[in-house]
């Protein structure tokens, strides 16, 4: 019973060392795909398959997207991505930026939805 509520804990990301080695990655993650999206030729490419794209040259972004609810929004050529589990957002990043923006602790969690500032630190 133990080691199952440690590695629930692990994938939950409650532990502040987890939590920001994951935010390094995902904020590398989201970076990358606001770049393809927004200055490679994506040939008509839905988000969707972009984040999967740039998902495919990386194992720390695979381990991201089997672990975790990732959503992803755009506005003009700026990329937020959500990372969530269960109904619970983990963290929320622009990719026009290089450091995540929001990282939430176990407990202190908000539901998996983007924010309505999400893309203020784009403009």
């Amino acid at each position: 019973m133990t080691s199952a509520c440690a590695a629930d804990n692990h994938l939950a990301l409650c532990h502040a060392e987890d939590r920001y080695e994951t935010a390094s990655h995902f904020s590398d993650f989201v970076q990358k795909v606001n770049f393809k999206y927004a200055f490679e030729d994506i040939e008509n490419l839905s988000l969707d398959e972009v984040v999967q794209q740039v998902a495919t040259t990386d194992e720390d972004y695979r381990s991201i997207l089997n672990k975790f609810s990732v959503k992803s929004y755009v506005e003009r050529d700026n990329v937020v991505m959500l990372m969530c589990k269960g109904d619970s957002l983990i963290i929320e990043d622009a990719g026009c930026t290089a450091k995540v923006e929001k990282v939430f602790e176990c407990g202190k969690r908000p539901e998996c939805a983007l924010s309505s500032s999400a893309f203020q630190v784009c403009d």
